[in-house]
């Protein structure tokens, strides 16, 4: 399936997916969170079905879209699988640019002893939920 061209869409694999896309998880508080594509392999074991996201520090009245994301850096990453959209049903709505973390990824170190956080797609979404901002002091 190639990218479609226009916002929101559910994509079948990582095909259709690019770095930088925001999938839009509604939160159990009524307010919707966002997931943010970090990192993709386009090809090897896996690249079809997995990717890197990363839990956005946002949530809002409505649907994520680029400039409500922009310039924010995710809080914590793991590898998700496609499940979160073929299970899930969830979509992207909008790309905006990765800002540089320092969160370890691990998605394209394969040795031996390397590690990588895995998320299954009800995990992700959990993940989003438990976001809270910070409480200022």
């Amino acid at each position: 399936m190639a990218r479609p061209s226009e916002f929101p869409f559910v994509p079948e694999t990582t095909v259709s997916l690019e770095v930088g896309d925001v999938i839009a998880i509604p939160r159990t508080d009524g307010l919707w969170g966002a997931l943010h594509v970090v990192d993709l392999r386009r090809s090897g074991v896996g690249s079809r079905v997995s990717f890197i996201a990363g839990v956005l520090p946002w949530r809002g009245a409505h649907t994520p879209t680029a400039p409500d994301v922009a310039g924010l850096t995710v809080v914590e990453q793991a590898l998700v699988g496609t499940a979160l959209f073929r299970e899930g049903g969830f979509e992207v709505t909008a790309n905006a640019p990765v800002t540089p973390t320092s969160l370890p990824n691990n998605f394209r170190d394969t040795g031996i002893g390397s590690r990588v956080q895995v998320w299954g797609w009800r995990a992700a979404v959990g993940r989003v939920d438990a976001w809270r901002p910070e409480d200022p002091d």
